[in-house]
């Protein structure tokens, strides 16, 4: 007896209070996860934690966007009522013919997983141009269409494996797995859409996690090869360098104890041999300064580096990329007798002095040379200090005596973590809101279905199949669901991981970070992993409630 216009209010009531509510428990939600991520990144940075400020203009802007895809929703859903007849609301959608075209879905699979492929590789090609100076936009839009392939893969792929599942008699026809393909299949063209989008999800999640640990491994080599000690001082060879030197001991005694000081030198004859040959710095008028073999060894060892061997040879140590292309090959030095010839460049090691470059020669070339400047490494008793403090005073002290310089390893710290934090927790938030909003599309298909999953299992029952094959049934069906979308996002870790691996050496970070690099994306695959096990747990046994028929008094849903 009700009109039209009736159900459309019903409609409306109904879907606003629905709506309302999921907005009140999503914002309470959300707000208690960006207190968790502000304590993770804390955690992560070491920094101490304290609760983030909200802000206003965000929990505005929530509403208004929710607000707002309320109205639009709304607006479709009435317009559709508006028309709808009562004899086309019973109406159940046809089962789809998954085995009909099969060949081609077959064909169109393996052409899109073949230029999945084909676009990592130029993805990883323009990743690798950005770092040498290129235009970054173009790889921007190769992300883009990474992400794109990935759901047309995963599209295809669901569509081409529900096909030929069917078409495996000894499959389909042992024990109860006819029930779950024709699940998979009935709806297959829905289907397939969830599977890529929830794959698209997952993917952009992991990238994004990787990304936010990645900054955090970046940000610690970074500080460690900017300043590899607490304090480290560096002077001019002048009469009063002594003088200065103890001043500015004193200075870092009043923040913390010293617990080791490191002296070590450079040399130069005031000669351009080697320097006037770093092509673009010619103006600079650098003047070739070297360090011996075993105090640059000495150095490596304490830092946990491997030392290093040269024979009548000199290596660049540099940390600037545009000097270490520089070309010596055709260059040789010849230092108190000694004729030595180019071994290369380096951008690995951390920076020692605070030059632009310098060389490493052996030992006895540098007899009798005059030094240049005296290098001091300091380690802390304590070296959580107040860095900004430390900083200021040094700074003050510099100004009034030239030829003296100061870098402090906290205050880099805090310097590196602080811009890295804006990307980090960015980044970490972004993957949350995508794995959030998998697991949303997850419940969606599982509870939209409860109905018609609870006839399918009542007639189960009354074909002899118990409860115990019952639930191996429904554990089988939604585990194919689930496990479609998430293999190539985990599978994605390897590539994501050596691709990191890659960048960590073009920016100087051989060997460890490189290492780091897979071990933070196995991490965070294991974390994903966890998360999604423990939301297909929950699914299965919410489906279980509803679904499992125990006796016949279920048979009554069958009428």
């Amino acid at each position: 007896g009700m009109t039209r216009q009736n159900i459309r209010t019903l409609f409306v009531f109904e879907t606003g209070l629905l709506s309302g509510l999921a907005l009140l428990v999503g914002m309470g939600v959300g707000l208690v996860i960006f207190q968790l991520l502000s304590a993770l990144f804390a955690s992560i940075m070491e920094f101490p934690f304290t609760l983030s400020a909200y802000s206003v203009q965000g929990i505005l802007l929530t509403l208004a966007v929710s607000i707002g895809l309320f109205l639009l929703s709304s607006l479709a859903s009435l317009r559709y009522l508006k028309k709808a007849t009562v004899s086309e609301l019973p109406k159940e959608e046809a089962a789809e013919q998954t085995q009909r075209y099969l060949v081609f879905w077959c064909m169109i699979s393996a052409v899109l997983l073949a230029g999945f492929i084909g676009c990592l590789a130029v993805t990883y090609r323009n990743l690798m141009a950005a770092f040498d100076g290129e235009n970054g936009v173009e790889l921007l839009l190769w992300l883009v269409i990474d992400l794109v392939m990935v759901f047309l893969v995963h599209f295809s792929f669901s569509r081409t494996l529900a096909g030929m599942l069917l078409r495996n008699k000894k499959l389909k026809n042992n024990s109860t797995n006819t029930v779950v393909l024709r699940s998979l299949s009935g709806k297959i063209t829905v289907n397939a859409l969830l599977i890529g989008a929830l794959a698209t999800l997952l993917v952009f999640a992991v990238c994004m996690s990787n990304l936010a640990l990645s900054e955090k491994i970046y940000s610690e080599n970074v500080i460690s090869k900017d300043c590899p000690y607490d304090v480290m001082a560096m002077s001019d060879q002048s009469e009063t360098f002594e003088t200065h030197m103890d001043a500015g001991k004193e200075i870092v005694e009043r923040f913390s104890p010293i617990t080791d000081e490191l002296d070590y030198r450079l040399y130069s004859t005031e000669e351009t041999t080697l320097s006037r040959h770093v092509a673009g710095f010619e103006k600079m008028e650098w003047t070739d300064k070297y360090m011996s073999l075993t105090q640059f060894n000495g150095l490596l060892i304490d830092c946990g580096y491997e030392p290093i061997q040269l024979e009548n040879q000199y290596l660049m140590c540099t940390n600037i990329m545009e000097i270490s292309n520089a070309n010596f090959s055709d260059v040789t030095v010849t230092l108190n007798g000694i004729t030595c010839t180019w071994a290369g460049n380096s951008t690995v090691y951390p920076e020692f002095t605070q030059t632009w470059f310098y060389f490493i020669v052996p030992d006895e070339a540098l007899e009798k040379m005059p030094v240049s400047d005296i290098c001091t490494a300091y380690t802390l008793e304590n070296s959580r200090i107040d860095a900004v403090a430390l900083v200021d005073a040094l700074d003050s002290f510099c100004e009034a005596e030239n030829g003296l310089d100061y870098r402090v390893r906290e205050y880099y710290r805090l310097y590196q973590y602080t811009t890295a934090g804006t990307l980090m927790i960015g980044t970490l938030y972004v993957a949350t809101v995508f794995v959030c909003m998998a697991l949303a599309i997850l419940s969606v298909k599982t509870l939209s279905t409860l109905d018609e999953e609870r006839r399918r299992f009542a007639v189960l029952y009354r074909l002899g199949v118990d409860v115990k094959m019952q639930k191996a049934t429904l554990r089988r069906q939604i585990g194919v669901f689930f496990a479609m979308p998430f293999v190539l996002p985990m599978l994605m870790t390897i590539p994501v991981g050596l691709i990191f691996g890659e960048v960590y050496e073009v920016w100087g970070f051989a060997g460890l970070g490189g290492q780091r690099a897979m071990e933070t994306a196995v991490w965070i695959a294991f974390a994903v992993a966890g998360i999604y096990a423990l939301y297909f747990v929950i699914t299965y046994r919410i489906a279980c409630s509803h679904v499992i028929c125990y006796d016949s008094r279920n048979w009554e849903i069958l009428s």
